[in-house]
């Protein structure tokens, strides 16, 4: 019986250590002309990558593989699948961001 409770709580302690691997990226490109902001912060002329992982409640905005700005997002349900993935501006500020394919997307969170 203690032979099984062991190999049982070391199952356990495997998938709760690879449930990190099952978490998924989300990204999207974005172009900037040098007058877009997310979060507060500018972003030179140029391309961006934003990433944001499953759940996690940071979209990391990268260029040229560093990470450039960060921005507080949270979860929204669309009414249905997103067609495209789609940067979402506010004149010239991201507000959101609709991932291909998917019934979930982030909403930058103001902290203004």
């Amino acid at each position: 019986m203690r032979s099984k409770s062991i190999q049982l709580l070391a199952a356990f302690t495997l998938l709760t250590l690879a449930a990190p691997v099952w978490a998924r990226t989300h990204s999207a490109t974005a172009i900037s002309d040098g007058s877009t902001t997310v979060a507060g912060t500018q972003l030179k002329a140029g391309d961006y990558e934003l990433k944001v992982d499953d759940n996690a409640s940071q979209l990391q905005v990268i260029q040229n593989g560093k990470v450039v700005a960060q921005a507080p997002v949270q979860w929204i349900q669309l009414p249905q699948k997103a067609a495209d993935t789609t940067v979402l501006l506010d004149g010239n500020k991201i507000v959101e961001v609709d991932f291909g394919g998917k019934t979930q997307a982030v909403q930058i969170v103001s902290t203004q």
